[in-house]
């Protein structure tokens, strides 16, 4: 079955050498333990697809809710996070509890990634936004400021979107046309050529890419 989508966690990246002896940066993502969780259908939901609860904690961290809902379709996995998948049409060989690995990613070619960028804490307009820096000489104040922010009286205003210093990162960021190099099914992970947002364990979702390359 190709699936819409899976929810990995970043290991970290790596290399790898083509047949041309040149080097690739590789990151690997590894698909942890998620199941199927609930099937959605357009009379209930609004359209098809199914949703996906991963991340297992012990059954006292968890929410009543959650626990409730898991028991009452005989899941007995404590997982606390869940992520939907829509779905064009009725999902085909889908059932509740179903376990899902990256052997649904092997006839795919590349992958649409996304997560969460790191956090840079505050940092000002170089850094955030890679604006000019001001003249390095003698009397210059203005080397990495932001300069002028708008005009005098008209409009009296600082218009919105102005680029400006402020918190940097933590954005939900996705990354088209990763190619897929590798799938390892027994070790359940996935190596992608070149970089994907997030840090090391943080999870990402990875989807079929909607704007795939042709070769």
């Amino acid at each position: 079955m190709q699936l819409p989508g899976l929810i990995v966690k970043k290991v970290g990246m790596t290399r790898m050498v083509d047949g041309e002896g040149r080097m690739i940066p590789v990151t690997l993502v590894q698909a942890d333990d998620q199941k199927i969780t609930k099937i959605l259908t357009p009379e209930r939901d609004g359209y098809h697809g199914f949703q996906v609860g991963f991340y297992a904690k012990p059954e006292f961290r968890l929410k009543k809710p959650d626990i409730h809902r898991l028991r009452k379709v005989k899941i007995e996995d404590n997982y606390s996070r869940f992520r939907e998948f829509r779905l064009e049409g009725a999902p085909d060989g889908v059932e509740l509890g179903t376990a899902l690995k990256v052997e649904g990613f092997s006839e795919i070619p590349s992958v649409d990634v996304t997560g969460l960028t790191k956090g840079r804490g505050f940092q000002g307009t170089t850094k955030r936004y890679n604006t000019h820096v001001g003249r390095r000489t003698h009397g210059s104040r203005y080397q990495r400021r932001g300069g002028s922010l708008g005009q005098c009286t008209t409009p009296g205003r600082v218009y919105k979107n102005k680029r400006m210093p402020g918190h940097m990162g933590v954005t939900n960021t996705t990354v088209q046309n990763l190619k897929i190099l590798e799938v390892d099914h027994e070790s359940n992970v996935i190596a992608l050529k070149g970089s994907i947002p997030g840090h090391n364990d943080g999870y990402l979702v990875i989807r079929p890419s909607v704007k795939m390359k042709s070769k």
